[in-house]
């Protein structure tokens, strides 16, 4: 990663700024834009959720039971480089290996209601991933296109 250029957000990776400018009638990045930046070489992060990629975490629901819990993170995405999830705490990364399979996963993301499910099938399993529905297009580019490529 030296001399990598550094990542940015995509744009449905808003902060509380960017839903001000939003408000203010201020244009910010599109999908489309993303794509293009990607596909110029510009490094993305996008913020997601996952409860399998980069192992379960799983917590305690009372009288033994355990269930997996929902993690936040960023997927970062870059040209030649495999895709890597972070983990917003905790620390835990985990770079991803071809090939690559996108499908859209069934049911809603809870408390993250712009936000849309999908089943990444990898070469070293299948993990749940949310994304941003701003992100969906710029997710779907680069990891079907992987797939294609190889």
């Amino acid at each position: 990663m030296a001399g990598s250029r550094t990542e940015r957000r995509s744009a449905g990776t808003e902060t509380v700024l960017d839903v001000l400018l939003r408000w203010a009638w201020i244009r910010r990045r599109t999908p489309a834009r993303d794509i293009a930046d990607f596909d110029g070489g510009q490094p993305l992060r996008v913020v997601g959720f996952t409860q399998s990629i980069g192992g379960t975490v799983n917590v305690s629901v009372g009288k033994g039971k355990q269930i997996a819990r929902l993690r936040q993170g960023y997927l970062r995405l870059a040209a030649g480089e495999a895709p890597v999830w972070n983990d917003a705490r905790g620390g835990r990364s985990a770079t991803l290996q071809a090939p690559f399979r996108l499908k859209p996963a069934a049911g809603k993301v809870r408390l993250a209601r712009k936000f849309e499910r999908y089943e990444l099938v990898t070469g070293a399993g299948i993990y749940d991933l949310a994304v941003p529905r701003k992100d969906g297009e710029l997710v779907r580019h680069v990891l079907d296109g992987r797939a294609r490529a190889r």
